[in-house]
């Protein structure tokens, strides 16, 4: 479904990823691993089109998308999560939802889909007419997910989905990725939390100063000593 071939990004001189490779297949999901600064961010931030690989190629269902603009992407169906959950502070809870359809004609699936999202997360039908930015962090990242839903996304990243949230909504928001990916969704995910990510994941990598250096399925992964020792405290 999706493949990165010795993707290069820079932010000016600095190459933040240094000719990276990775595959995701179709209903996978698939854990990114790493430090801070390692360039977790910058890979999806160049999946989705937010900054341009110098080099290298990243090609979505047959379709080289290295140089699309974010908005192909996301019409291609390529939804992104980002860090820090970015909703529209001022903007409603039904307002942010539709943001999320922005891109599609369908205003009957649109409305459909509304109501499915309302149904799914209970919390945002009793908060639709608030105002996003006076949410709490847990339902803002739920927020954030549904509007990528409204989307109708095939691949949907997420970047550090638990960060800054209270241990028992952070749960709350694996216990929904998981689902997500089982009813058919293909989930790519950053996330700090090493010994959480890779338990979820069919499949990972590691990422270490812009480089790759190790992957596998995610329970092998979890027993890797390299890992082990400098990710997960053991």
């Amino acid at each position: 479904m999706l493949e990165l071939h010795n993707v290069v990004t820079r932010y000016g001189e600095i190459e933040a990823l240094k000719g990276i490779s990775l595959r995701v297949a179709e209903g996978q999901f698939v854990a990114l691993v790493g430090a801070n600064g390692a360039g977790k961010s910058t890979t999806l931030r160049s999946i989705s089109g937010l900054v341009r690989p110098a080099s290298g190629t990243i090609m979505f269902e047959g379709v080289d998308i290295s140089r699309a603009s974010p908005a192909r992407i996301l019409s291609l169906g390529i939804a992104h999560c980002p860090e820090g959950r970015r909703v529209f502070p001022h903007m409603s809870v039904a307002e942010n939802l539709e943001m999320g359809s922005y891109r599609r004609s369908d205003s009957a699936e649109v409305r459909s889909d509304l109501q499915k999202m309302f149904e799914q997360f209970p919390r945002l039908a009793e908060r639709r007419r608030q105002v996003a930015g006076t949410l709490s962090g847990g339902e803002q990242q739920m927020l954030a997910i549904a509007r990528a839903l409204m989307s109708r996304p095939r691949l949907l990243m997420f970047d550090e989905p638990s960060l800054g949230l209270a241990p028992n909504i952070v749960e709350q928001i694996f216990t929904l990725i998981r689902s997500l990916n089982k009813s058919g969704t293909t989930i790519l995910m950053v996330e700090q939390n090493a010994n959480a990510a890779l338990s979820m994941s069919d499949h990972a990598y590691l990422l270490e100063a812009g480089a790759m250096t190790l992957e596998g399925p995610g329970k092998e992964m979890l027993a890797n000593p390299h890992i082990r020792r400098a990710y997960l405290g053991h």
